[in-house]
């Protein structure tokens, strides 16, 4: 009889088990990455887009238990730091931040330079995502430019300003 109940709480442990693993293979997994646009150059009075995505967003909600975040660009040579406004998640989401260097610095700072990006809870301390380092110039080199480069499968998306020229060009031709 001590044999039996023996054999079955082991295999009841070994099912237990095997349902946890399960359980966990199955939960989703955060990418524990956050994304500023792209850009040949990174420019001081350009806006850039900071990304947190919806799976890291959650994590970090379970874990620290605020849906709350932040955006902290620190300039690293000058150790100037700069948080946005706080936002809060929605679920399935991806959670954005929009960035301007040279709207991050006190009047006398610069906006030029390497700035380490972060996303963080706002309202928990020490839950930072990140670095993404950028180097942010006052002008683009020749051949670049600053303009964000956002791109859906294989068509790139026009700046605003060159669609509006383009309509004017076309009403003026008619």
């Amino acid at each position: 009889m001590k044999k039996s109940v023996l054999a079955r709480s082991g295999a009841g442990i070994a099912g237990a088990a095997a349902v946890a693993a399960v359980t966990i293979a199955m939960a989703p997994a955060a990418s524990a990455q956050i994304a500023i646009t792209t850009s040949t150059a990174y420019c001081a009075d350009t806006t850039y887009t900071v990304t947190l995505p919806a799976a890291d967003a959650a994590t970090m909600a379970s874990q620290y238990g605020d849906n709350n975040f932040v955006l902290q660009a620190t300039n690293t040579g000058t150790n100037v730091t700069w948080w946005s406004a706080a936002q809060a998640s929605v679920s399935g989401q991806d959670l954005t931040f929009q960035w301007t260097p040279s709207q991050s610095i006190p009047a006398s700072g610069t906006a030029t330079g390497t700035w380490s990006l972060y996303i963080t809870e706002a309202h928990v301390a020490a839950t930072a995502l990140g670095p993404v380092s950028v180097t942010v110039v006052q002008t683009a080199p020749q051949g670049t430019t600053c303009l964000p480069q956002t791109s859906t499968g294989s068509s790139t998306l026009t700046p605003l300003g060159s669609i509006i020229s383009n309509l004017l060009s076309s009403l003026s031709a008619q």
